[in-house]
């Protein structure tokens, strides 16, 4: 990390210690370091806990610090959804962000990692209107061990291996879920926003969902990490429109769709452009 986005850090986490965990997290991971205490940051009033030494800070960062258009899941404020899909929760950043910006909004949070789920549940287990669940979704119910590196949380049941935190890998149960036998047995009947990061099985989970569901969901937001992404693409192509942002050569892309249907409500209330930074 360079001096400049240190000190950009700095100033927008106000707390020394957080921006020394985001610059030296990935080196201390690399040298194997490895179940750190949990730290916290003070945020918008509440405790943030995370764990150094992996990419919880960095995510953190990513997703509460960025101001803004560049806020990693920067959406139109007159969405106004009044029910989320979590998928991936992590540690809880991108449920803070969504109860923040959307506070009357129902969210249900999707994390598979045992120990990553008790940090959410640390963060978000008090906010009125959130319930989070220690298993995954997916096409079918499953129970796996997944190698980990114990480290890199964000790329957790990643199939790539050769990122630049791992180290050795070490067998993590857990479990799946069929997505749509998930959202019935919950009552959910209508999804405004879908947001997920689930490492390549974006497929499996949202043609998992209840069509109807699917088809009638405001928006979606997310990352895609192999093939498959553009066979999803091309099933959302007659409700959705989309904005992508991905590199040639590079599986890995984010993005945006907005249900055809809600094109006119949205059109013009919010920077586009912020999209793709």
């Amino acid at each position: 990390m360079s001096i400049r986005h240190f000190l950009r850090v700095l100033a927008r986490s106000r707390s020394l210690r957080f921006s020394l965990d985001v610059m030296r997290a990935r080196t201390l991971a690399l040298s194997g370091v490895r179940g750190q205490p949990l730290a916290k940051l003070r945020w918008r009033g509440r405790d943030v806990f995370y764990r150094p030494a992996t990419s919880d800070p960095l995510a953190i960062y990513q997703v509460l610090l960025r101001q803004r258009g560049k806020a990693e899941y920067y959406l139109p404020p007159a969405l106004q959804p009044e029910v989320i899909l979590d998928i991936g929760s992590n540690i809880g950043a991108s449920i803070l962000f969504f109860h923040e910006q959307f506070p009357a909004a129902r969210i249900y949070g999707f994390e598979p990692h045992p120990e990553t789920f008790r940090v959410l549940q640390k963060n978000v287990g008090s906010l009125p209107s959130v319930e989070v669940f220690n298993y995954g979704l997916g096409a079918a119910d499953a129970n796996m061990s997944v190698p980990f590196d114990g480290a890199d949380f964000s790329r957790f049941m990643s199939e790539d291996k050769t990122a630049d935190w791992s180290g050795p890998l070490t067998p993590t149960a857990c479990q799946l879920k069929h997505a749509g036998d998930v959202v019935r047995n919950l009552g959910v009947t209508r999804v405004d926003l879908i947001k997920i990061d689930c490492e390549g099985a974006e497929y499996a989970v949202l043609t998992a969902l209840p069509p109807d569901l699917l088809r009638q969901c405001k928006w979606i937001v997310g990352e895609m990490h192999d093939e498959s992404a553009f066979q999803l693409l091309a099933l959302l192509a007659p409700h959705f429109d989309f904005d992508l942002k991905k590199r040639m050569f590079a599986p890995f892309f984010r993005f945006h769709a907005c249900n055809l249907a809600c094109v006119q409500q949205l059109r013009g209330t919010f920077d586009r452009d912020a999209l793709q930074r």
